[in-house]
């Protein structure tokens, strides 16, 4: 592992522009991808999660470099208990399902959609249930049977949930009645 890079990770904050800067240090030097993803699925470094963060800015914009390494990102995602890294994971978990440049196994698909509904009827927070929404939404153009388990969830929980929960539940039951 590059301990400089560990360092810089382990020094980093959650401002933009330090998650940038780490970003733009991995993608000027695509070696260091290995030791990113090593970082953030290594639950007993207490910085995991904040490799969490910059695997999601790098699955946001160029998701294809985290292709090689679905098969330990992906286990990854049902672990993970950091409230910090759980959003992340999510969109991590949203940027893979949907990204035309990824191509993920059939167990891959299986374990992202198990991981989502266990999401979106667990006690994750807002943001976490919107992006296993918006990737379970996706996943349903291929599985039928996700836009009834989807509908269920989402009109079980409408009620007791926040604003910003239930603008995406109308978006997502939107697209799924098509």
């Amino acid at each position: 592992m590059n301990s400089n890079f560990y360092h810089k990770i382990a020094n980093s904050n959650a401002s933009t522009n330090c998650r940038n800067n780490l970003k733009k240090m991995v993608l000027n030097d695509e070696t260091l991808l290995s030791d990113l993803i090593a970082i953030t699925i290594d639950l007993s470094d207490k910085n995991h999660y904040k490799g969490v963060w910059i695997s999601e800015m790098i699955a946001e914009t160029n998701s294809h470099l985290l292709s090689p390494f679905t098969p330990q990102l992906i286990p990854f995602f049902s672990k993970c208990k950091h409230q910090s890294a759980i959003r992340g994971t999510s969109r991590i978990a949203y940027f893979l399902g949907v990204s035309d440049k990824v191509k993920l196994t059939e167990a891959e698909e299986e374990k992202v959609i198990e991981t989502c509904l266990d999401w979106l009827i667990g006690d994750a927070k807002v943001a976490p249930k919107v992006y296993a929404m918006y990737t379970l939404c996706h996943f349903a153009k291929q599985h039928d049977w996700i836009k009834d388990e989807l509908q269920n969830i989402i009109e079980k929980d409408f009620a007791s949930q926040s604003a910003g929960y239930k603008a995406a539940a109308r978006e997502t039951l939107r697209k799924i009645s098509r």
